[in-house]
C-alpha cells in the first residue's frame, strides 16, 4: 500500500480544513479571484477523492484474496478434524482389538502359570513315542510361542503406528489454527487500513460538497433569468423560445444536480408553455409574427449592449471552467471562452465572430485587457485557429438571460 498517498491525501484535508470557511466574493476579494480559488480547491480534492478510492479498491482487492485464504484454511482445518474423527476412531477399534489379545494372552500365561507349563512340556517331549513324534512336538511348541511373539509385535506396531499419526495430525491442527489467527490478523490490519482511508475520503466528500455549493449556486444565477420568463406564465412564445434555447445550451455544461434538474424542469414547462400557446393561437387563427430565435450561423442582428475588438487565441482540455461549469465548444449552442473579468463580467452571454455564440465562464492569466481565448475540442483545432483579431459583442449581461 503506497504510504505517500495516504500521508498526501491527509495532508490536503488537513490544509483545506485550515482554510476559512468558503464564501462568496466579499469587499476584501474580487469575485473572479474567489471563483478560481474554488475551482482550483474541487479540482485539488477531485484528484485526492480519485486516488483514494483507487486505493481504497486496491484494498478490496487484498481483503477478498485474504477471505479467500481464510476460506481455504478454515476448509482445510474442517477436513483435518473429520481426519482426526476417523484417527481416534480407528485408534478406539485398535484398542478394543489390543484389550482382546492381550486378554487372551493374558489368560493363556494364566493358565501355563496354573498348571506349570515348564514341566508340562517337559514331560510332553519325553513322552514322545519315537523321534519323528518328538520333532513334531518341538516343532509346535515352537509355533505358539512364535504366535505369541507375533501377537505382542502387532500390537507394539499398531500402537506406534496410532500414536504417530494422532501426533501427525495433532501438529497438522495446531499449525492451521496458527495460520487461521495470521490471517485473521491480517485482515483486521487491511480492513482497518480501509476504515482510515475512508475516513479520510468521507472528510474530502464534505469539502467538495461545501465548494459545489458555490459552484451550485453559479449555475443556478445564470439560469435565473431563463427560469423567471418561464415562470411568469405571462411570457410570450418569442420569450419562452429565447428562454428554452438558453436552458438546452447551458445543460451540458451544467455540474451541480440541482441545477440540472432546475434547468430540465425549465425545458419542460417551457415546451408545455409554448405548445398552449401556440394551440391557442391556431384556434383564434392569429397570425403570430415569431421573434428570431438564438441564430450562431455568425450572422447579428444588431442588438447588442457593448461591442469590443479583441485578440483571440484558442485552448483546450480541463475539467471546468473559473465559474465551474464544463468547457464546452457547440458552434450550434453555447460555447466558453475565457475573458478577463474587468472587461466582459464573468456568465455573460457573447457573440464572437467567426465563433458563435459563448459563455464568458472562465480566466486566465494570460487574457488581460482586449483579449479572449476561445476554447475548442483539440489541440488540432486550437493550433489551426491560431490569433486573429475578432469582434466581440455583449448580448447579455449576468441575469439578464
Amino acid at each position: 500500500m503506497n504510504k505517500r498517498r495516504l500521508l498526501s491525501a491527509i495532508a490536503t484535508l488537513l490544509i483545506v480544513m485550515n482554510i476559512s470557511t468558503i464564501t462568496f466574493a466579499d469587499q476584501d476579494s474580487s469575485e473572479t479571484q474567489e471563483i478560481q480559488e474554488n475551482k482550483v480547491k474541487y479540482e485539488q480534492l477531485d484528484n485526492e477523492t480519485l486516488e483514494l478510492n483507487s486505493e481504497i479498491a486496491e484494498l478490496n482487492n487484498e481483503i477478498e484474496s485474504i477471505n479467500l485464504k481464510l476460506d481455504k484454511n478454515n476448509s482445510e482445518i474442517e477436513n483435518t478434524e473429520i481426519e482426526i474423527e476417523n484417527i481416534n476412531k480407528k485408534i478406539e477399534d485398535a484398542k478394543i482389538q489390543i484389550e482382546e489379545r492381550e486378554a487372551t494372552m493374558d489368560k493363556r500365561l494364566r493358565s501355563m502359570y496354573k498348571t506349570n507349563v515348564a514341566s508340562s512340556m517337559i514331560l510332553y517331549l519325553i513322552t514322545s513315542d519315537n523321534l519323528f513324534d518328538l520333532f513334531y512336538r518341538v516343532q509346535a511348541m515352537s509355533k505358539i510361542i512364535s504366535i505369541d511373539k507375533e501377537i505382542v509385535s502387532e500390537i507394539n506396531t499398531t500402537k506406534s503406528e496410532l500414536e504417530n499419526d494422532a501426533k501427525t495430525v495433532e501438529e497438522k491442527q495446531d499449525n492451521l489454527n496458527n495460520l487461521k489467527l495470521s490471517i485473521e490478523n491480517d485482515l483486521n490490519e487491511v480492513n482497518k487500513k480501509k476504515e482510515e482511508q475512508e475516513a479520510v475520503l468521507a472528510d474530502l466528500n464534505s469539502k467538495k460538497d461545501e465548494i459545489m455549493s458555490i459552484i451550485e449556486a453559479n449555475e443556478v444565477s445564470l439560469l435565473s433569468h431563463s427560469l423567471s420568463i418561464i415562470d411568469s406564465g405571462s411570457s410570450s412564445i418569442s420569450d419562452l423560445k429565447d428562454a428554452l434555447s438558453t436552458l438546452n445550451y447551458m445543460l451540458p455544461q451544467l455540474n451541480s444536480d440541482y441545477a440540472i434538474s432546475l434547468a430540465e424542469q425549465g425545458v419542460t414547462s417551457a415546451n408545455t408553455q409554448i405548445e398552449a400557446l401556440e394551440a391557442a393561437a391556431v384556434a383564434a387563427a392569429e397570425t403570430i409574427n415569431k421573434n428570431e430565435t438564438t441564430d450562431n450561423s455568425g450572422s447579428t442582428n444588431g442588438n447588442y449592449l457593448a461591442t469590443f475588438s479583441m485578440s483571440a487565441t484558442a485552448y483546450t482540455g480541463g475539467e471546468y471552467t473559473a465559474m465551474g461549469l464544463k468547457p464546452t465548444r457547440d458552434p450550434n449552442g453555447l460555447s466558453t471562452v475565457s475573458v478577463d473579468s474587468s472587461v466582459i463580467p464573468l456568465g455573460s452571454k457573447v457573440y464572437v465572430e467567426g465563433y458563435g455564440y459563448a459563455i464568458a465562464s472562465d480566466t486566465g492569466g494570460a487574457i488581460q485587457g482586449n483579449k479572449i481565448d476561445l476554447y475548442m475540442n483539440s489541440l488540432e483545432d486550437c493550433t489551426n485557429f491560431g490569433r486573429r483579431t475578432v469582434t466581440v459583442y455583449i448580448v447579455a449581461y449576468p441575469n439578464q438571460w
